[in-house]
C-alpha cells in the first residue's frame, strides 16, 4: 500500500475520532477501513457504563463495512491523538473473523506502525 493512501485513510481515521463518544475513558479512538474494491468506511469508539456493553473502534467499523454489503478488507487503521494505540483482545478476535491478510495500522500524531493480524492475535480462538 503506498504511504499517500496509508496517510489519508489515517487522516480519516482521526477525523472519526472526533466523533467518538467515551466519556469513561475520555480516549477517542477512530477507525477506517478499505475494502478490496476502494471503497472507505469510518468508525469510532461507543463507550456506555458498562464496559462489556461498549463497542471499539474497529468492531465499528468492521460492522458498518460488513452491513453495507462489502467484502474482502484491505486495510484497517487505528488512531488516537494521545498514543499509539492498539486493538482490544475483544476487538482482535471480533476481527479475526473478517480479516486475514489484511494490513492494520495502529497511528497516532505524527507516527504509524504496520501489523498482520496474525501479530496481533497469533493464537486464537479461530485457529484452535
Amino acid at each position: 500500500m503506498d504511504q499517500i493512501m496509508v496517510e489519508k485513510l489515517i487522516e480519516k481515521a482521526k477525523q472519526a475520532s472526533e466523533r467518538a463518544y467515551c466519556p469513561n475513558t475520555e480516549r477517542p479512538i477512530g477507525a477506517c477501513l478499505l475494502t478490496n474494491s476502494g471503497m472507505i468506511f469510518t468508525g469510532c469508539n461507543i463507550e456506555i457504563s458498562s464496559f462489556a456493553g461498549s463497542l471499539g473502534a474497529m468492531e465499528v467499523v468492521i460492522s458498518k463495512a460488513i452491513s453495507e454489503g462489502a467484502n474482502g478488507i484491505r486495510m484497517l487503521v487505528n488512531y488516537c491523538e494521545e498514543e499509539l494505540c492498539f486493538p482490544t483482545g475483544g476487538e482482535r478476535e471480533f476481527m479475526k473473523e473478517f480479516v486475514d491478510k489484511t494490513t492494520i495500522v495502529c497511528a497516532t500524531k505524527g507516527h504509524y506502525e504496520q501489523f498482520q493480524m496474525r501479530e496481533l492475535l497469533p493464537f486464537s480462538v479461530k485457529d484452535a
